[in-house]
């Protein structure tokens, strides 16, 4: 299925003069990609949307973005891989993960490791909005939102 305006694999292009946010998504669901896209161009980000950590990590050496967005469990390299390699060239590059399998004891995890955010799926769109916006005004940490779905999450099932 083609969206118009995403482009799966990368980054939508913009005016030079564009001052737009740079979101960079990573997952290798491409209908979440692309759904997640289309939610990120219409709320005004610029949207650089990859299917794999491997080709994340290509894309941060050329572009760095303002913030990544990724999920945890894929195939290759998974969410936390991609994290402890963007965090070792980058460590004040925020990065958030999303992921349907998360616990309560990964979440901390994922925090102490220097994950900005850990949302577990499925979010509404305007909390993942909401953690973005604070990833890029510096907040340096969003623990009872992501807390509170955590022990939401794991109690639903």
């Amino acid at each position: 299925m083609i969206v118009p305006g995403v482009k799966v694999d990368g980054p939508v292009k913009l005016p030079r003069e564009s001052c737009k946010p740079v979101v960079m998504l990573v997952d290798d669901d491409r209908d979440l990609l692309r759904l997640l896209s289309m939610r990120l161009l219409a709320a005004g980000y610029e949207v650089m949307a990859v299917s794999s950590g491997e080709e994340a990590l290509a894309r941060v050496a050329e572009s760095t973005p303002h913030v990544i967005v990724t999920d945890l469990q894929m195939d290759g390299m998974d969410g936390m891989t991609l994290f402890n390699h963007v965090h070792q060239a980058h460590p004040s590059l925020p990065v958030l993960i999303l992921t349907a399998h998360g616990t309560i004891p990964d979440a901390f995890e994922a925090a102490n490791r220097g994950v900005f955010s850990y949302l577990t799926k499925p979010f509404s769109s305007n909390i993942l909005l909401t953690h973005l916006e604070r990833a890029l005004d510096g907040v340096a940490e969003i623990q009872a939102p992501s807390t509170q779905e955590a022990v939401s999450h794991a109690s639903s099932t």
